[in-house]
């Protein structure tokens, strides 16, 4: 394996030993015994998503409501990656998209790294697919040496443009995924009393470098439970926003046909 983490503390590069990583200033981190690695400093116990969040998540990606925009995003990740090419997925949460790519495209990749501040959401992810490198850590201080990664996911997730900058390679690549202006829009319809709210328009002048394609891309699906339902809206900002009736009015659906509609950037980094 390539030797591509950096120290958080000192930022020098972080060697593998049998059961930690240390740097040559000699900070050393500990594999937890799931098999994943904490590279957060002065991280707050409730840092990321709650625990019944993350249960939410992984049980509704269970039931496979997403498994076309996962195999979407197998599509655009495998035009760009090879088995050993370093692909990191910022706020990877339980895992479920970085792990169905690789058992699906790359069963033998051993530089795929996903890492999310919720140390929940990243025990989850090692216990699932262990030989996946997981991490807790923030987007906002990748634990990765300069220009040594060359694929960036980003699932629905905050992301630091710098810093993905920093960490990508000549001619890396940049996936981002985001939710159009009609995603889940039946949903929205019944918690909402009327729908103010617009996605703002994604801006691609932060990356001035970068050849950039746009898809937008969307299916329907049928949640097939009023578990399922309260599930997904668990997963998103909606669930912070709602008032209580809301809520209670989603529990009268048992079934509901949803729109799945997402924007997927890719953004190759142009040589200079």
């Amino acid at each position: 394996m390539n030797e591509i983490l950096k120290c958080p503390v000192c930022d020098q590069v972080l060697t593998p030993h049998e059961k930690t990583y240390e740097c040559s200033n000699h900070h050393s981190f500990d594999c937890a015994k799931e098999g994943y690695l904490n590279l957060l400093l002065n991280a707050k116990k409730t840092a990321g998503d709650s625990k019944e969040m993350m249960a939410a998540r992984r049980n509704f990606l269970a039931k496979g409501y997403y498994e076309k925009l996962s195999d979407r995003i197998n599509t655009h990740l495998q035009a760009v990656s090879t088995d050993k090419s370093p692909v990191i997925d910022i706020g990877c949460g339980e895992g479920y998209y970085l792990s169905r790519f690789q058992r699906q495209i790359a069963p033998h990749a051993d530089q795929f790294y996903g890492l999310d501040i919720s140390k929940l959401g990243i025990r989850m992810a090692a216990k699932k697919t262990p030989d996946i490198h997981w991490l807790v850590a923030n987007f906002a201080k990748l634990p990765f040496t300069d220009h040594s990664v060359s694929t960036v996911l980003s699932m629905f997730a905050e992301y630091s443009v710098k810093e993905i900058n920093r960490v990508l390679t000549d001619k890396g690549t940049v996936i981002i995924v985001r939710a159009a202006n009609d995603h889940l829009l039946e949903l929205k319809n019944i918690i909402y009393p009327e729908i103010h709210e617009k996605v703002k328009a994604a801006s691609i002048k932060n990356f001035p470098d970068f050849h950039v394609e746009r898809e937008n891309y969307h299916y329907k699906t049928t949640i097939k439970s009023t578990e399922d339902l309260l599930s997904l809206l668990l997963m998103t900002p909606h669930y912070w926003k709602i008032k209580p009736d809301g809520i209670d009015k989603l529990k009268t659906y048992t079934e509901l046909e949803i729109t799945v509609s997402i924007e997927i950037d890719r953004l190759t980094r142009q040589s200079h």
